[in-house]
């Protein structure tokens, strides 16, 4: 069987490598084929040989600014693509991995009828809102609530990644009237085991890692806020920040925050590099913005820093993140951004580091039981297909 696979990023993005190209070697040894379309933009490392056949990559450059008409011509330009690939190589199944992808397969579904996978990874619109990129019920606000509304109509499966996401499409009467009785299935990221695996011995001073972008609504303020409590009990704490592209904000952070002086190391982590930094380290830490549409979130962060063996400081309300967390022994949760709740998290933590072992082996437990590439990734979409009538 024949998939045209859309992704809004990069083919050498770290989100892609881990997660797209990871999931359709997968599917391939089970017997489909893809030609993978992607986005890419000046910053993004090259494409990365060996991972995917280059025959069956096409990239688009994606116009430069965020802006509606920027949008508009990264999906003409789409459908254009997808449509000839979709003709050429008889493809039987669209997938769109969020929504500017599932813009370009649902124009060309009124084209070519094929059943499409809306891949929605989250709600877009609320996200913008709640992120003040954009207000809420202002036209952009409203054209892509309306526009998520017939993607979600028309599509032959849909595809979230928390059980609290699913279970909103099918009971918010936003969202459950266009919903019906399409197929929602729910498919966390996932992780490749064998590449993040607990190192024993970690050298150097106690390390907090955080690890990825920050975007709309990570809590940059929090995390540091937290690190600088942590340093009360442990002066020696070093916080390493992994991250490519907010140097910036980081460095305005610090200063903001007033901790110029501690030890906080911010640098680029290459995706070859991350195992190894992540092994490294001794706890990681992902707080969010505590807003209702951090309830589709399934940070890949979190199921690395598991297989890695880290115990993690996170907060409440992340996707399916309470049931992962509480009662396992894995890490510390906190319910809001203030000092009397890092110092419980804090307390916690310290509790768990006093028995590394036994820690580490949970941490590991819990990331094979629900992050493995195998079973959520590769399978995960296994079920989508065979959803939409196609059997080996």
């Amino acid at each position: 069987m024949n998939v045209v696979y859309v992704s809004p990023n990069g083919a050498g993005t770290a989100l892609v490598r881990s997660q797209v190209l990871a999931y359709l070697r997968g599917l391939a040894e089970r017997g489909t084929s893809f030609d993978l379309v992607t986005f890419e933009r000046d910053d993004d490392p090259s494409f990365p040989e060996g991972d995917f056949p280059r025959d069956r990559w096409h990239g688009i450059r994606a116009r430069r600014g965020g802006g509606i008409a920027a949008k508009v011509l990264d999906v003409l330009r789409g459908v254009v693509l997808v449509l000839g690939l979709t003709l050429a190589r008889r493809a039987r199944i669209l997938h769109a991995r969020s929504y500017l992808p599932a813009a370009i397969v649902w124009l060309v579904t009124r084209v070519v009828r094929r059943p499409y996978v809306f891949d929605m990874r989250g709600f877009l619109g609320d996200e913008y809102v709640e992120g003040r990129h954009w207000g809420a019920g202002t036209w952009p606000h409203r054209l892509l609530r309306a526009s998520e509304r017939r993607l979600l109509a028309d599509a032959a499966g849909i595809v979230v990644l928390t059980d609290a996401a699913a279970e909103r499409l099918r009971s918010d009467p936003r969202y459950a009237p266009a919903v019906g009785n399409t197929p929602v299935l729910v498919t966390p990221c996932a992780v490749d085991l064998g590449r993040f695996r607990p190192i024993a011995e970690r050298p150097g001073p106690p390390t907090l890692v955080y690890a990825g972008s920050l975007g709309l609504s990570y809590a940059l303020d929090a995390m540091l806020g937290l690190y600088a409590a942590a340093r009360e009990h442990l002066p020696a704490l070093r916080f390493l920040i992994l991250n490519r592209k907010d140097h910036a904000l980081i460095a305005a952070g610090i200063t903001r925050l007033r901790l110029a002086d501690a030890d906080i190391i911010v640098r680029s982590g290459e995706f070859d590099e991350m195992p190894a930094l992540l092994g490294a380290a001794h706890a990681g830490i992902c707080l969010l913005d505590q807003v209702s549409s951090k309830l589709a979130s399934s940070p890949i962060k979190i199921g690395e820093y598991l297989a890695s063996g880290l115990p993690i400081i996170t907060n409440t309300g992340i996707g399916d993140v309470d049931d992962l967390m509480r009662g396992k022994g894995i890490g510390a949760l906190i319910d809001s951004f203030n000092s009397s709740s890092y110092k419980q998290a804090l307390a916690e933590m310290l509790n768990l580091l006093a028995n590394r072992e036994e820690m580490r082996r949970r941490c590991r437990q819990a990331a094979e039981s629900y992050f493995s590439l195998s079973n959520v990734g590769k399978e995960g979409y296994l079920r989508v297909y065979q959803r939409l009538g196609w059997e080996r």
